[in-house]
Protein backbone atom coordinates (compact mmCIF):
# COMPACT_ATOMS: atom_id res chain seq x y z
CA UNK A 1 0.00 0.00 0.00
CA UNK A 2 3.18 2.65 0.83
CA UNK A 3 4.24 1.94 -2.45
CA UNK A 4 1.16 2.82 -4.31
CA UNK A 5 0.83 5.78 -2.44
CA UNK A 6 4.14 6.94 -2.81
CA UNK A 7 4.23 5.80 -6.92
CA UNK A 8 0.44 8.24 -7.16
CA UNK A 9 2.37 11.23 -4.76
CA UNK A 10 5.13 11.57 -7.54
CA UNK A 11 2.83 11.76 -10.39
CA UNK A 12 0.38 13.94 -8.12
CA UNK A 13 3.85 16.42 -7.61
CA UNK A 14 4.17 15.79 -11.20
CA UNK A 15 0.72 17.03 -11.79
CA UNK A 16 0.77 19.84 -9.38
CA UNK A 17 3.63 21.12 -11.06
CA UNK A 18 2.03 20.70 -14.83
CA UNK A 19 -1.01 22.25 -13.74
CA UNK A 20 0.42 25.60 -11.70
CA UNK A 21 3.27 26.45 -14.21
CA UNK A 22 2.55 24.50 -18.00
CA UNK A 23 -0.77 25.07 -19.75
CA UNK A 24 0.14 26.29 -22.71
CA UNK A 25 -1.98 28.37 -25.32
CA UNK A 26 -1.90 27.64 -29.30
CA UNK A 27 -0.49 31.15 -29.58
CA UNK A 28 3.07 31.90 -29.41
CA UNK A 29 3.96 34.89 -27.20
CA UNK A 30 6.93 36.88 -26.22
CA UNK A 31 9.05 36.19 -23.36
CA UNK A 32 8.77 37.76 -20.17
CA UNK A 33 11.14 37.74 -17.04
CA UNK A 34 8.08 35.60 -14.47
CA UNK A 35 7.59 37.00 -11.68
CA UNK A 36 7.90 34.99 -8.52
CA UNK A 37 4.53 32.51 -6.94
CA UNK A 38 4.08 30.64 -4.07
CA UNK A 39 1.78 28.07 -3.52
CA UNK A 40 1.00 25.48 -0.53
CA UNK A 41 -1.63 22.57 -0.77
CA UNK A 42 -2.81 20.46 1.64
CA UNK A 43 -2.89 16.65 0.70
CA UNK A 44 -5.85 14.23 2.25
CA UNK A 45 -5.84 10.45 1.90
CA UNK A 46 -9.08 8.63 3.15
CA UNK A 47 -10.33 12.13 4.47
CA UNK A 48 -7.08 12.39 6.93
CA UNK A 49 -4.53 15.14 6.54
CA UNK A 50 -1.44 13.50 5.58
CA UNK A 51 1.40 16.29 4.25
CA UNK A 52 1.75 19.48 2.16
CA UNK A 53 2.60 20.24 -1.00
CA UNK A 54 5.17 23.36 -1.73
CA UNK A 55 5.47 25.19 -5.24
CA UNK A 56 7.59 27.94 -5.74
CA UNK A 57 8.39 29.86 -9.28
CA UNK A 58 11.12 32.98 -9.22
CA UNK A 59 13.65 33.81 -11.64
CA UNK A 60 16.85 34.80 -10.73
CA UNK A 61 20.15 36.23 -12.91
CA UNK A 62 23.27 33.83 -13.57
CA UNK A 63 25.97 34.37 -15.24
CA UNK A 64 23.71 37.85 -16.72
CA UNK A 65 21.50 35.40 -17.72
CA UNK A 66 17.55 34.81 -16.48
CA UNK A 67 17.36 31.19 -15.94
CA UNK A 68 13.53 29.94 -14.36
CA UNK A 69 13.69 27.90 -11.49
CA UNK A 70 11.23 25.64 -10.57
CA UNK A 71 10.68 24.40 -7.26
CA UNK A 72 8.08 21.85 -5.72
CA UNK A 73 8.19 19.39 -2.79
CA UNK A 74 5.67 17.46 -1.05
CA UNK A 75 6.38 16.22 2.47
CA UNK A 76 3.98 13.61 3.71
CA UNK A 77 3.33 10.43 5.79
CA UNK A 78 1.03 7.49 4.50
CA UNK A 79 0.76 6.02 7.92
CA UNK A 80 -0.76 9.51 9.44
CA UNK A 81 -4.67 8.23 7.56
CA UNK A 82 -4.69 5.05 10.75
CA UNK A 83 -4.06 7.73 13.73
CA UNK A 84 -6.45 9.65 16.03
CA UNK A 85 -6.61 13.20 16.20
CA UNK A 86 -4.04 15.64 14.69
CA UNK A 87 -0.61 15.51 15.84
CA UNK A 88 2.75 16.16 14.71
CA UNK A 89 4.19 13.84 12.26
CA UNK A 90 7.55 11.64 13.56
CA UNK A 91 10.72 13.35 11.26
CA UNK A 92 11.74 9.19 10.98
CA UNK A 93 8.24 8.52 8.77
CA UNK A 94 7.71 11.00 6.51
CA UNK A 95 8.18 10.99 2.80
CA UNK A 96 9.84 13.74 0.72
CA UNK A 97 9.74 14.42 -2.90
CA UNK A 98 11.59 17.10 -4.44
CA UNK A 99 11.18 18.19 -8.41
CA UNK A 100 13.59 20.76 -9.44
CA UNK A 101 13.76 22.34 -13.24
CA UNK A 102 15.69 25.15 -14.82
CA UNK A 103 14.91 26.61 -18.00
CA UNK A 104 15.50 29.51 -20.37
CA UNK A 105 12.40 32.39 -20.14
CA UNK A 106 11.68 30.77 -23.29
CA UNK A 107 11.07 27.77 -21.73
CA UNK A 108 14.00 25.27 -22.71
CA UNK A 109 15.06 23.06 -20.43
CA UNK A 110 18.35 23.83 -19.04
CA UNK A 111 18.59 21.03 -15.95
CA UNK A 112 16.57 18.95 -13.50
CA UNK A 113 16.86 17.44 -10.11
CA UNK A 114 14.10 14.55 -8.79
CA UNK A 115 14.49 13.34 -5.10
CA UNK A 116 12.55 10.31 -3.44
CA UNK A 117 13.17 10.49 0.06
CA UNK A 118 11.01 7.18 1.67
CA UNK A 119 12.65 5.97 4.89
CA UNK A 120 13.59 3.22 5.62
CA UNK A 121 14.27 2.85 2.08
CA UNK A 122 17.40 4.17 0.74
CA UNK A 123 17.12 8.14 -1.07
CA UNK A 124 16.40 7.93 -5.45
CA UNK A 125 18.26 11.09 -6.97
CA UNK A 126 17.81 11.37 -10.33
CA UNK A 127 19.77 14.52 -11.86
CA UNK A 128 19.75 15.86 -15.33
CA UNK A 129 21.29 18.47 -17.84
CA UNK A 130 20.45 19.35 -21.56
CA UNK A 131 24.01 20.61 -23.43
CA UNK A 132 23.65 21.04 -27.24
CA UNK A 133 20.62 18.81 -28.14
CA UNK A 134 21.55 15.98 -25.37
CA UNK A 135 19.81 15.21 -22.24
CA UNK A 136 22.46 13.64 -19.92
CA UNK A 137 20.99 11.62 -17.03
CA UNK A 138 22.46 10.45 -13.40
CA UNK A 139 20.65 8.06 -11.69
CA UNK A 140 21.38 6.82 -7.80
CA UNK A 141 19.37 3.98 -6.64
CA UNK A 142 19.89 1.47 -4.02
CA UNK A 143 24.17 2.88 -3.84
CA UNK A 144 24.59 2.35 -7.43
CA UNK A 145 24.90 5.08 -9.94
CA UNK A 146 23.89 4.75 -13.58
CA UNK A 147 24.32 7.58 -16.28
CA UNK A 148 22.17 7.57 -19.93
CA UNK A 149 22.37 10.25 -22.47
CA UNK A 150 19.61 10.53 -25.22
CA UNK A 151 18.01 13.27 -27.73
CA UNK A 152 16.54 15.69 -26.13
CA UNK A 153 13.07 16.63 -28.04
CA UNK A 154 12.98 19.45 -30.36
CA UNK A 155 9.99 22.31 -29.22
CA UNK A 156 9.51 20.45 -25.84
CA UNK A 157 9.36 23.05 -23.15
CA UNK A 158 9.62 22.48 -19.24
CA UNK A 159 7.31 22.75 -16.91
CA UNK A 160 7.18 26.51 -16.08
CA UNK A 161 7.28 28.08 -19.68
CA UNK A 162 3.66 28.38 -19.52
CA UNK A 163 2.86 29.68 -16.22
CA UNK A 164 2.02 33.13 -17.97
CA UNK A 165 -0.16 30.83 -20.39
CA UNK A 166 -2.46 29.70 -17.69
CA UNK A 167 -3.29 33.01 -16.62
CA UNK A 168 -3.18 35.01 -19.65
CA UNK A 169 -5.82 32.13 -21.60
CA UNK A 170 -7.45 30.43 -18.88
CA UNK A 171 -9.42 26.84 -20.02
CA UNK A 172 -13.23 27.63 -20.81
CA UNK A 173 -16.29 26.11 -20.01
CA UNK A 174 -16.32 22.66 -22.86
CA UNK A 175 -12.70 23.10 -24.02
CA UNK A 176 -10.40 20.35 -24.49
CA UNK A 177 -6.94 21.08 -24.87
CA UNK A 178 -3.84 19.19 -25.33
CA UNK A 179 0.06 19.86 -24.53
CA UNK A 180 3.40 18.39 -23.97
CA UNK A 181 5.79 19.09 -21.45
CA UNK A 182 8.73 17.40 -19.82
CA UNK A 183 8.17 15.36 -17.17
CA UNK A 184 10.98 15.58 -14.42
CA UNK A 185 9.73 12.79 -12.67
CA UNK A 186 9.66 10.04 -15.68
CA UNK A 187 12.95 12.32 -17.67
CA UNK A 188 10.30 11.37 -20.80
CA UNK A 189 7.99 13.81 -22.62
CA UNK A 190 4.10 13.98 -21.26
CA UNK A 191 0.93 14.61 -23.15
CA UNK A 192 -1.88 16.33 -21.41
CA UNK A 193 -5.16 16.55 -22.03
CA UNK A 194 -7.14 18.54 -20.55
CA UNK A 195 -11.17 18.61 -20.76
CA UNK A 196 -12.96 21.51 -19.13
CA UNK A 197 -16.54 20.71 -17.96
CA UNK A 198 -18.49 23.45 -16.39
CA UNK A 199 -18.19 25.79 -13.24
CA UNK A 200 -19.49 24.09 -10.53
CA UNK A 201 -20.16 24.95 -6.50
CA UNK A 202 -16.98 22.87 -5.06
CA UNK A 203 -16.22 21.96 -1.09
CA UNK A 204 -13.47 22.78 0.77
CA UNK A 205 -12.40 20.90 3.64
CA UNK A 206 -13.17 24.18 5.87
CA UNK A 207 -16.93 23.97 4.97
CA UNK A 208 -16.55 27.16 2.57
CA UNK A 209 -17.56 26.50 -1.38
CA UNK A 210 -15.98 28.50 -4.16
CA UNK A 211 -17.34 28.32 -8.08
CA UNK A 212 -15.43 26.65 -9.83
CA UNK A 213 -14.33 25.07 -13.12
CA UNK A 214 -14.11 21.17 -13.19
CA UNK A 215 -11.48 19.95 -15.65
CA UNK A 216 -10.64 16.40 -16.39
CA UNK A 217 -7.10 16.04 -16.72
CA UNK A 218 -4.64 12.49 -17.69
CA UNK A 219 -1.40 12.08 -18.45
CA UNK A 220 0.57 9.98 -20.92
CA UNK A 221 3.40 9.10 -18.62
CA UNK A 222 0.63 7.67 -16.22
CA UNK A 223 -2.53 6.56 -18.47
CA UNK A 224 -4.51 4.74 -15.82
CA UNK A 225 -4.79 7.99 -13.74
CA UNK A 226 -7.50 10.66 -14.04
CA UNK A 227 -6.76 14.36 -11.92
CA UNK A 228 -9.85 16.43 -11.13
CA UNK A 229 -8.74 19.68 -11.20
CA UNK A 230 -11.12 22.76 -9.92
CA UNK A 231 -10.05 26.43 -11.49
CA UNK A 232 -11.06 30.07 -11.05
CA UNK A 233 -11.79 31.73 -13.85
CA UNK A 234 -8.54 33.58 -13.69
CA UNK A 235 -6.84 29.70 -14.35
CA UNK A 236 -5.43 29.49 -10.36
CA UNK A 237 -6.22 25.72 -9.64
CA UNK A 238 -8.04 25.64 -5.86
CA UNK A 239 -8.53 21.91 -5.71
CA UNK A 240 -7.25 18.07 -7.03
CA UNK A 241 -9.18 15.26 -6.60
CA UNK A 242 -7.54 11.73 -7.81
CA UNK A 243 -11.01 9.61 -6.71
CA UNK A 244 -9.20 6.17 -8.06
CA UNK A 245 -6.97 6.42 -4.64
CA UNK A 246 -9.03 8.76 -2.24
CA UNK A 247 -7.01 11.82 -2.49
CA UNK A 248 -7.59 15.51 -2.26
CA UNK A 249 -5.26 18.01 -2.48
CA UNK A 250 -6.43 21.79 -1.40
CA UNK A 251 -4.87 25.20 -1.78
CA UNK A 252 -4.02 26.53 1.58
CA UNK A 253 -2.01 29.27 3.40
CA UNK A 254 1.33 27.90 4.97
CA UNK A 255 0.23 27.85 7.94
CA UNK A 256 -2.64 25.44 7.72
CA UNK A 257 -0.68 23.37 5.30
CA UNK A 258 2.51 23.11 8.02
CA UNK A 259 0.16 22.26 10.96
CA UNK A 260 1.45 18.24 11.02
CA UNK A 261 4.52 19.60 10.48
CA UNK A 262 5.33 22.41 13.35
CA UNK A 263 9.28 21.61 13.22
CA UNK A 264 9.69 22.88 9.53
CA UNK A 265 10.94 26.83 9.72
CA UNK A 266 11.75 27.30 5.79
CA UNK A 267 10.92 24.21 3.80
Amino acid sequence: MQRCLILVFTLAVSQFSCIAYSQQGNERRPARPLESREQWRMIYVGGSNIGYVHDVVETVNRAGKEVVVNQHTSVFDVTQSRRNGIQDVPSDTRSKIMIQTEETIDGDVLAFRYQVQNPPLATTLKEGRVADGQLRIQTEANGRVAKTTRDFPIGVKGPAYADRMLLKQPLKVNETRVITTFDPRSAQVDTIRFEARDFENTLFQDGTEKRLLHVLVSHSTAPNLVFHEFFDAEGHSWKTTVPSQDMVVYTTSRDTALKLFRDIKNP
